[in-house]
């Protein structure tokens, strides 16, 4: 059995990190999958799901150590329209530090085990939706998979 939902959230901004376990949870309670995995994916190159330990002292530390990763002021061949001439979109946003970020840290999905219907987590472990750019809508998809 496959069961697929798709959610939408608005991000607060860089570093944000949107706990989704609740809609994880309740999308496997509804799948009637007792054993399995569940998938939670980003389709965005600027955001990371991961399993870790949610609140807003984690996404300070967070920001702390990717801070010291990329310079938000130094120069990105992305960001230079001049030069930059594939994979643009309407109104592009200078957003090379996030797709560094992206690249370096990040994650487009988590798989986690699913058995007798719960998603498996360990003590204090969230699932995560972590924006690495600005503040806008996003869209993250949860897949059941099992019997």
């Amino acid at each position: 059995m496959i069961v697929s939902r798709e959610f939408e959230v608005k991000t607060g901004g860089c570093f944000d990190a949107v706990d989704v376990t609740g809609e994880v949870e309740q999308t496997v309670a509804e799948s009637g999958v007792g054993h399995g995995s569940v998938l939670v994916f980003s389709p965005h190159t600027t955001c990371s799901v991961i399993v870790g330990v949610g609140g807003a002292e984690t996404a300070r530390s967070l920001q702390a150590t990717l801070d010291a990763i990329q310079a938000e002021d130094g120069y990105y061949a992305h960001d230079d329209l001049a030069i930059r001439t594939e994979n643009l979109v309407e109104d592009e946003p200078a957003n090379a530090p996030a797709h560094i970020l992206h690249a370096v840290v990040g994650k487009t999905s988590e798989t986690i085990p699913v058995v007798d219907g719960r998603v498996v987590l360990g003590d204090g472990q969230r699932v995560l939706f972590v924006e690495l750019d600005a503040s806008r809508p996003r869209r993250y998809l949860i897949q059941v998979l099992g019997e």
